[in-house]
Order: structure tokens, then sequence, then C-alpha cells
């Protein structure tokens, strides 16, 4: 066998990875992880939970590691273990009034395995997809990796980042093959009305498209109400990614799930053993601890911790912006944990803001274009990372930031 000469060109790469952009969150990642082990950065940069998660689940996976070790560690189905996926259909009857069968759930590894199985389940060539613009910034390029198009329709914090029918409608074309709706959003931190979630429901029923709805933040409402489209049809062309990285503050444990029609479904589960062939059985074990007895533990947990905390945090981020710099505008979020600050009147480049403001100030945000050509100008910055002593100091950094 010869040995590889040294200075020899390596064979190319895909075009399909060259024209990959990647997250730039994940780009941020490496500040909030600098965050972590320096006091003086303050993080309202991550998507991330900073809360422990309920106690009572941790001690299950570990009695059940302890004692069953192998069993623990083992492979499982592609679409997940029976009981964890009887559990989830049990928590949507109860909670969402949506009756399904478990041969409809897919356990993923993650919530963003969901969506990407779903994409390359459904999507073609030459295909087209509505979004609204601000959105999350990981829908695009699965896309483009599937030949497939994203359509931004701009929403607007005046209007309270609502996305309306009307306005989805005009940008139908013989492409389009899916519309995706992310209520709460990220990351505008909206919650779509009602009749909105019907329209956009309506108009995939007479346009023969699926709704993808994409329900990561559903459990965290401060105001307002979630709305599950399924309450106004659509079993037949919805489908529904979710993830427990928010409900029950355990995204490292990359745990999630989709659900639509049988068909689709079943697919999704072929595909997904070309990728992580099945989501962790020991993962699937804290779904399992946080569902059973009727969901107790979510419930309690969501209620006496989740949404206390972080709705004291976004209040107190609400007020020391009011109060420490009243000329920026924005909409309170009703979920979610973000804010979203149009800057349009003190910035030019949203990306050169967030990375100087962090060199100078130690105080991390998120470019709001990094969600869209409608997001220019904007900046991203969530309250669930700090205390509320630290959101008043890191939005007096940001105060002194602009007046300098």
């Amino acid at each position: 066998m010869k040995l590889k000469k040294r200075g020899m060109k390596l064979p190319s790469i895909s075009k399909r990875a060259q024209k990959y952009k990647g997250s730039p969150i994940r780009r941020i990642a490496s500040l909030l992880e600098k965050a972590s082990m320096n006091k003086d950065i303050i993080s309202f940069g991550g998507g991330a939970p900073s809360l422990a998660p309920p106690h009572e689940i941790i001690e299950k996976v570990i009695q059940q590691l302890k004692e069953k070790p192998q069993l623990s560690t083992a492979y499982c189905s592609t679409e997940g273990l029976p009981r964890t996926r009887e559990l989830i259909r049990e928590d949507l009857k109860r909670d969402e009034g949506i009756d399904i069968s478990p041969d409809e759930i897919t356990i993923t590894t993650g919530g963003t395995e969901a969506i990407y199985a779903v994409f390359q389940t459904i999507l073609n060539p030459g295909d087209e997809v509505i979004t609204a613009d601000p959105t999350y910034l990981c829908y695009e390029e699965p896309m483009k990796l599937m030949g497939a198009k994203q359509v931004r329709i701009p929403v607007y914090w005046r209007e309270d980042f609502q996305f309306y029918p009307d306005r989805i409608n005009e940008k139908i074309t013989n492409k389009t093959k899916a519309i995706i709706l992310l209520s709460p959003d990220n990351p505008t931190g909206s919650i779509q009305t009602e009749e909105n979630v019907k329209g956009i429901v309506e108009l995939c029923e007479d346009h023969d498209l699926w709704l993808i709805t994409d329900d990561i933040y559903k459990d965290i409402v401060y105001e307002g109400k979630f709305v599950n489209s399924r309450e106004y049809g659509g079993y037949e062309n919805t489908i529904t990614t979710c993830s427990f990285s928010k409900t029950a503050s355990i995204p490292g444990v990359r745990i999630g799930y989709a659900y639509g029609p049988k068909q689709v479904i079943s697919k999704l589960s072929e595909l997904k053993q070309a990728t992580t062939l099945t989501a962790p059985r020991l993962s699937q074990y804290f779904v399992q601890a946080l569902l059973e007895d009727g969901a107790r533990v979510k419930h309690e947990y969501l209620k006496n911790i989740v949404i206390p905390t972080y709705k004291a945090r976004r209040d107190a981020m609400a007020r020391e912006l009011k109060k420490q710099i009243p000329e920026l505008e924005f909409s309170k979020p009703e979920g979610a944990f973000y804010f979203f600050i149009d800057m349009s009147d003190y910035i030019q480049d949203d990306v050169e803001f967030s990375d100087r403001l962090f060199k100078e100030k130690s105080v991390v945000i998120i470019p709001g274009s990094h969600f869209g050509e409608n997001g220019k100008k904007h900046v991203r910055i969530t309250f669930v990372s700090e205390t509320e002593e630290r959101i008043k100091q890191g939005i007096s950094k940001i105060r002194d930031f602009i007046r300098e």
C-alpha cells in the first residue's frame, strides 16, 4: 500500500456540504460556554433553559441505570419505546384533546432531528415552504439540503408578530408544499391568535398543503393560550414536531418527537434509520418519568418552578428596558424565552453591534438578521439565562453602550 504523499490535494467534498452555512447560533454557543466560566459575562444569548430538571426524573433515571445498566443503554426500535410513545399519546389527549395512535408518533434525537426528518420525508427539489420572517433560523439550511426554498413573509412587532393568513395566501404558488407554524415563536415570543391558526389550517386544506407545526415552546406560555392547530381540523395534512428540552429543562438529553398521519410517520421512521437509527433509550426514560402518573411531575414543575421563574425574569427585563432605554421598541412576549427588539433608530448593522457589545461590555445577544431579512437592525435577547439582578446589570451595560 502506498503512503499518501505530503501536500497531496484532498478529494473534493460534496457541493451540498460546500453550500451548507451551518447555524450562526452554534458560533454563539462558544460565547455562551465562555459565559459559564467567566462570571463577568452576562448572557442574553442562549435559548437553553437555565433551571435544573425536575429532581424526581433524575432520580428515576439513575435508579433505572443502576438496576438495569445493560437494558438502559441498549438499542430500541427506531420509532421509540412503546411506553414512551403511549405516554406522549396520553399527554396529548389530556392536555390538548388530541386523540392519536402511538403508531402516529416517532421519537427523535431532539426537536432538531424531528424537523430535519419531516423535511426529508415530504420535500422535493423545487418545493417552497412558507414561514414567518423573522422566525427560527434552523429551518432554511435543512430545506436547502432537500433542494427546497424558504419563502418568508414579514411579521412586525407593532402587530405582535402575527402571521396573517391573508398575507400567506398571497405567496402561495403551484410550488408551495408546506407552511410552518411556530407558536410560541423563536425569536419573537409571539403566540398566534386562534383566528390566525384557524385561517392557516384552512389555507393548507384549501390548497392541499402540508402544515408543519413546531410546538417546542407550547408549555412556555405566560399570557394568552397555546392553540393546537388540530382543534380546527387538518389531521390528514398536519405534521408536528416537538421536544422536551424546554418543558423539562433537558436540552442536552436530546429527546423529541414527531407525530402526524401514520403513513408519513412510518416513512419518517424508515428514513431516520439512515441518520441516528434510534433515539437513546436512556433519554426516553427521562420522558417516561416526566409523564407517568398523569404527567404529575411535568405539571408541577411547570406550574411551580418554570413559569413563575421565567415570567418574573421576563417582567424584570421588560421593566428595565422601559426604565433604562425607553426609546427602544418591542412587543412583550407572551411565551417562549425572548424579546425581539427593534433598534433601527440606533444601529446600522446588528451583527457588528452584537459583536462589539460582547467585546466591549461582555454581554451576549443575538443579531436579529440571523432570523431573516425582516430581522435586520433588531436583536434577540433572552431572559431565561440570568437572574433578575443580572438582567438589570445587563440592560445597564446595553444602555451605556448605546449612549457611548
